[in-house]
């Protein structure tokens, strides 16, 4: 019995060995190839693929269809299941293979009708189009066939993928342009908050922060809304700013990017590539798996970037329904029938798929319905085509001056972000991408009533009359999330509007004659808080009332640095997080960190209604009041610690999750020390957990990127994470040091300068 139960133990060990090790030399065969030659049907001519030495593409094709059959198979090699999850979210798939728990989600995508809409507007591609969108799933289905391992995640969740198409292509620019207006969406909270707090809530929401620059200058003769016909000026803002000759060391324009995304998930958002035809298409930048065209970069004549832009461009309407048919609304016109479509959600584990109703208004969709109302939703994205975002996504690539650069960047649909552009003669310019809704109302975060007809959109503003600039006399300009017009015209453009890293690039951009790239890196690099600037004063009245007298000599003492070194930047993320509490807690309860939203507002105007504690037997608090329990709380948390050792990093794999395969395929990466907040320019959005008290970075640079118009070869530009998605590849997190350390990569222009840089060389060869 000894015997054979030590016979069946070692059995049992070399088992688990085997799957623990030979899983894993298995798994290891489903990563991308970077060398020799791939047999690919559908092209007309080889196609020479060089990587350099951190993954980096660059495809040299004599077609533009060869060209985008090999970015699909690129795209497929390292970034599949990210392609796939991004196309099941967009179409209200998840369920399908993580279960019940996906199911709300779908259900939510299922109403908005990303799929449905891709599938209608599929009709309206141009043959350009739809060939370029056919080669391009072409060559993601072709090397899904040729791999015999799929990458990990499909081999641990046991399916394979369905082959790509057109429609497929549509509905993930689609939902991009949703995404970019979800990342800054609070309409939901504001309105909660209005309720509770009436008038004098929305008062502060809608008023104009003066100490903020906006994007479009006060006082300037041209007016938005009064349809006169010059061009709109732009000021100062940051995170993508550019400067003109005669303001750069080089005698040239030189560009600098570095939007802001989720970076604490694997993979990162970008892939970089270079894309080269003989056919006249040339550009190098940072691509979106499951999207043929570079999103942001340049093309030998002009560069583009972009960060959201924050404009209101949703609104909810509430519709009474009629007492004798509940499939009616009331609108404007009397009551209208609902439109009711079906569809079915399959959920894995389940036997029959759930059958949902998706119901649709001339307003827009329904999102919640009771006994007595409708709650509709209104969109912009439901006005343009999904064609019409492909066929521009693919002009900007080719644009060549300013004109087709707006253009282009004004076509894709509802994207709603500010875009900067430089070009190598010099010129530098600015357009806001979004659609504008012509709205007659002020009020965009309350649910309007459906049946005023006031409350309808009047259409969108026409191209010339959005704000756009080129070459301002400043001879430099930025963009951030910051508000985009003066206080005269920001009821017309209600938004979501960060006011405090425009005034850092501000201060920085305005503190000397020239600048060289390196220098504009740094500045992407910038430590320093807006926010904490402005609100330091306020934190070192409050610890000197608290009987602090050299804690507040200290906080005024500091330069705002939300360094990972510092322990008043510690502090002060303690103080700015009790703020809300100490503001909100007696009004809101438990949901005390939703007047997080609100705390900038209330603080500024002084409303003491607000400010006030109802639990204490004080007439009125004051903000020095309430900055003194801030200080109290903060103190008892930050214990002279310094911030990086709270504020981390953590980059989670979402399979992950399950903590046995972290340990078996080496998925996360983190913790890492990580300062910043959301007033730097090395921007850091971050979220308190209460059980380990650490901040979490979720939010931040998610690429950068510096373009000096003197020589183009030597345009830099990294990422987050790296270009793969897959664990067992060399370039899964190769660009992580590198871009937590904010040092840059080389990424060249020129085929001789690629050719030098070259690592590898991969061959695509037509099928004869």
């Amino acid at each position: 019995m000894k015997k054979l139960f030590l016979r069946s133990l070692y059995a049992l060990l070399g088992i688990l060995l085997f799957v623990w090790f030979g899983g894993k030399w298995i798994l290891s065969f489903s990563t991308a190839e970077y060398s020799g030659e791939q047999i690919i049907a559908n092209l007309q001519n080889p196609v020479e693929v060089t990587f350099d030495a951190k993954g980096i593409p660059q495809i040299w094709a004599e077609t533009n269809n060869d060209l985008y059959t090999s970015l699909g198979w690129l795209h497929a090699s390292e970034r599949l299941f990210q392609m796939e999850l991004v196309r099941r979210m967009s179409k209200g798939e998840l369920s399908e293979i993580f279960g019940r728990a996906a199911f709300k989600v779908d259900l939510f995508q299922r109403k908005i009708g990303f799929a449905r809409k891709a599938q209608t507007d599929a009709a309206g591609l141009s043959p350009e189009a739809r060939a370029t969108l056919t080669s391009y799933c072409s060559g993601i289905n072709q090397w899904i066939a040729a791999k015999t391992i799929l990458p990990p995640e499909f081999v641990i969740l046991q399916f394979k993928p369905e082959p790509w198409t057109p429609e497929d292509c549509m509905v993930v620019a689609l939902y991009q342009t949703w995404y970019s207006h979800a990342l800054m969406d609070r309409d939901e909270d504001y309105a909660k908050l209005i309720e509770k707090f009436g008038d004098a809530a929305f008062n502060v929401f809608k008023k104009y922060k003066s100490w903020s620059p906006a994007t479009i200058k006060k006082g300037l003769l041209s007016s938005l809304f009064q349809q006169e016909a010059f061009p709109l000026r732009m000021t100062n803002a940051s995170n993508s700013w550019v400067v003109s000759p005669h303001k750069s060391t080089s005698g040239h324009a030189v560009h600098a990017s570095d939007p802001h995304l989720v970076t604490n998930q694997i993979p990162g958002f970008w892939y970089i590539a270079g894309l080269h035809s003989q056919q006249g298409l040339n550009v190098v930048g940072v691509t979106v798996p499951g999207i043929p065209f570079v999103s942001m970069g340049h093309n030998g004549q002009i560069a583009y970037a972009f960060t959201v832009a924050s404009v209101d461009i949703i609104d909810y309407y509430t519709a009474p329904l009629n007492a004798v048919d509940s499939t009616q609304i009331l609108t404007e016109n009397g009551y209208e029938e609902v439109t009711t479509t079906f569809e079915k959600i399959s959920v894995k584990g389940e036997s029959e798929p759930e059958n949902i109703a998706v119901r649709s208004t001339s307003r827009g969709i329904v999102i919640k319905q009771d006994a007595f109302e409708a709650t509709i939703l209104k969109w912009a994205g439901f006005d343009f085509s999904a064609a019409d975002i492909i066929q521009s996504g693919m002009n900007l690539q080719a644009a060549d001056d300013f004109d087709s650069f707006r253009q282009a960047v004004t076509g894709l649909g509802a994207l709603d972000v500010n875009w900067t552009y430089s070009d190598k003669t010099g010129n530098i310019g600015y357009q806001l991408g979004v659609p504008i809704p012509v709205r007659s109302y002020t009020n965009t975060y309350s649910k309007l009533a459906a049946e005023q007809a006031d409350n309808n959109w009047q259409g969108y503003l026409p191209l010339a009359k959005t704000p756009h600039i080129l070459n301002p006399a400043e001879g430099w300009l930025a963009t951030c999330n910051n508000q985009i017009v003066s206080e005269k015209l920001q009821t017309k453009l209600p938004g979501f509007y960060d006011p405090y890293r425009i005034t850092r690039a501000n201060t920085l951009l305005g503190a000397k004659e020239k600048f060289s790239p390196d220098e504009l890196g740094e500045m992407q690099l910038n430590m320093i808080s807006g926010l904490s600037l402005r609100w330091k004063s306020l934190f070192a009245r409050g610890a000197g009332k608290l009987g602090k007298p050299m804690l507040r000599g200290k906080i005024e003492a500091w330069d705002g640095s939300m360094s990972e070194n510092s322990e008043i930047a510690l502090l002060f993320s303690y103080w700015w997080r009790f703020m809300a509490w100490a503001l909100f807690e007696d009004d809101l309860g438990s949901d005390w960190s939703s007047g997080q939203l609100i705390k900038e507002e209330v603080l500024t105007e002084d409303i003491s209604e607000i400010i006030d504690d109802q639990r204490t037997e004080k007439k009125v608090e004051t903000k020095e009041d309430i900055s003194e329990i801030a200080v109290g709380l903060a103190l008892t948390k930050a214990a002279n610690r310094k911030l990086g050792e709270v504020s981390k990093l953590r980059i989670r794999h979402p399979l992950a999750r399950v903590k046995i395969l972290d340990t078996w395929l080496n998925l996360n990466r983190g913790p890492f020390e990580i300062g910043g907040n959301n007033g730097s320019l090395n921007a850091n959005w971050n979220f308190y957990n209460e059980e380990d008290d650490r901040f979490y970075s979720v939010v931040g640079p998610s690429m950068r990127f510096i373009l000096d118009w003197s020589d183009v070869d030597a345009f830099t530009m990294n990422v987050a994470m790296g270009q793969s998605g897959n664990p067992f590849s060399k370039h899964y997190d190769d660009f992580l040091e590198l871009h937590n350390k904010g040092e840059r990569w080389n990424v060249p222009f020129s085929k001789k300068n690629v050719f030098a840089k070259n690592a590898n060389k991969l061959t695509f060869k037509p099928k004869k």
